[in-house]
């Protein structure tokens, strides 16, 4: 179950506010760039962290990936052979089809979207969205 802390973030948030990441080193490549958002400067993968709450999980490494799985919409609904949404299912991470469509461009590609889409089902859920719930 998460959990919010509302204390001030344990480290100096000047160095991220001047797009320095002296720790782990956060855009300091090209690539690094490439995947961050271009609009955000001066490092597109690095801001300060200084709004509260903040939100952790665990997450552990692993040797799977899948490019394709189980179709959804955009709450996560598991979608039948006709597109339409199956009450009371839901689906995310390794067991939805990729974002990606059918590519797996490098590990860890499934995170985002499995946090992602299991928030946007436990939302769909928590507002009684779902009519089999």
């Amino acid at each position: 179950m998460p959990t919010a802390s509302r204390a001030p973030w344990p480290r100096s948030t000047h160095r991220p506010a001047r797009g320095e990441d002296p720790a782990f080193g956060k855009g300091s490549t090209a690539y690094n760039r490439y995947l961050g958002d271009p609009e955000h400067q001066p490092n597109a993968c690095v801001a300060p962290v200084a709004k509260a709450p903040f939100y952790a999980v665990k997450v552990y490494p692993g040797d799977i990936g899948t490019a394709l799985g189980v179709r959804a919409d955009g709450h996560a609904r598991v979608l039948d052979a006709r597109g339409t949404p199956i009450a009371g299912l839901y689906v995310a991470g390794n067991d939805m089809h990729s974002v990606m469509g059918g590519e797996y461009p490098a590990p860890g590609i499934t995170l985002g979207p499995a946090l992602t889409f299991g928030w946007a089902a436990g939302m769909h859920l928590a507002h009684g969205h779902d009519e089999h719930a």
